[in-house]
């Protein structure tokens, strides 16, 4: 196995057992009076108050951190996990509650500094979805199976599915704290974000809090419905590589800090000899580096950063990746 990525799949399996895990573990509850704790408003507090039979009831939050990061650290994981929620979930919920802007401003300045500073290689690297995600296409491997390639057309709708899901999440956070709306409607869409998310069918088993998937009333089976069909394509990226990559609303915040970043891609178009393993390689089949033919910089907003296209490049010092203008990796090398 390659360098870059042996050092991957072990930076993924710490950082799955930390952040699933890090409560069960032994880590404690932090105070970080420089993260203020978001409290919900007292009508929303009647969900958790509504019994087992609401979809989101349960503990209140235990993790040792009461923050976000960028990536899927569930909000299931009450028992065992390490951070509060993911930061998708920390945007449907400011809107909802209509958290104080005073409260806000210290969750997304950390969020800013992580994704300015990594991008999406919190997708690659990180993420605990994503390690899932590539350990099924291990075992592939493993199995001696082929991956299945999406046609561009395919690539394209899914494309607009991830963009059609954000606007969507958007919306649904405004009218789930719209006073005008019933209170029996609000309640069903709220947080559509984690009730949509495949994690709610992975990660509370993981973490011992095992909860009620609901199909009645309409609200919570559409949800239930949609992430059960999000749940199969994590399952199916045992055949199409890191498939819920291409959708998934906090990859899509994330991209648009793949640009302008302190983590940077660098192609020598002149060393190129256009062989295509970079594109093969890749674990959601972007071209953009292959095709590439004039600029030095690549960092495309669709790449999580895994960098496979430099550990399996053949040409020395073809593809770079630097940080802080540092170089760590380079193809090639010895």
């Amino acid at each position: 196995m390659k360098f870059i990525t042996l050092l991957r799949y072990f930076v993924q399996s710490i950082c799955f057992l930390f952040i699933v895990f890090g409560s069960y573990l032994g880590l404690k509850k932090q105070n970080l009076s420089f993260l203020p704790f978001i409290e919900a408003p007292q009508e929303y507090k009647q969900i958790s108050q509504e019994g087992k039979k609401i979809i989101i009831s349960g503990p209140t939050y235990p993790q040792a951190f009461d923050t976000y990061l960028p990536i899927k650290s569930c909000r299931f994981l009450r028992q065992t996990g390490t951070f509060r929620a993911c930061f998708m979930h920390f945007i449907s919920e400011s809107i909802s509650w209509k958290t104080n802007l005073s409260f806000m401003l210290p969750h997304i300045f950390l969020f800013l500094v992580l994704a300015v500073l990594f991008g999406r290689l919190w997708c690659g690297w990180v993420c605990p979805l994503g390690f899932i995600q590539d350990v099924l296409n291990i075992i592939r491997k493993k199995l001696k199976l082929n991956p299945i390639l999406l046609s561009e057309k395919k690539e394209k709708t899914l494309k607009s599915i991830k963009y059609i899901m954000f606007i969507t999440i958007i919306l649904l956070s405004f009218v789930a704290g719209t006073s005008a709306v019933s209170w029996s409607l609000r309640k069903q869409i709220y947080l559509s974000v984690c009730q949509m998310c495949p994690s709610r069918f992975i990660f509370p088993y993981l973490g011992r809090w095992p909860i009620v998937h609901n199909f009645v009333p309409l609200g919570y089976g559409i949800f239930t419905t949609i992430s059960l069909i999000f749940l199969m394509l994590v399952i199916l990226s045992f055949f199409i590589k890191r498939l819920w990559c291409r959708i998934c609303p906090s990859g899509f915040l994330l991209s648009f800090f793949n640009r302008g970043g302190f983590l940077t891609k660098q192609k020598e178009t002149i060393i190129c000899t256009r062989c295509g393993i970079c594109a093969n390689v890749c674990p959601l089949n972007n071209e953009n580096l292959y095709l590439e033919k004039e600029k030095t910089n690549i960092d495309f907003s669709n790449c999580i950063h895994c960098f496979s296209c430099i550990d399996f490049c053949p040409e020395d010092n073809c593809l770079k990746v630097k940080f802080l203008g540092m170089k760590i990796f380079r193809s090639k090398f010895k």
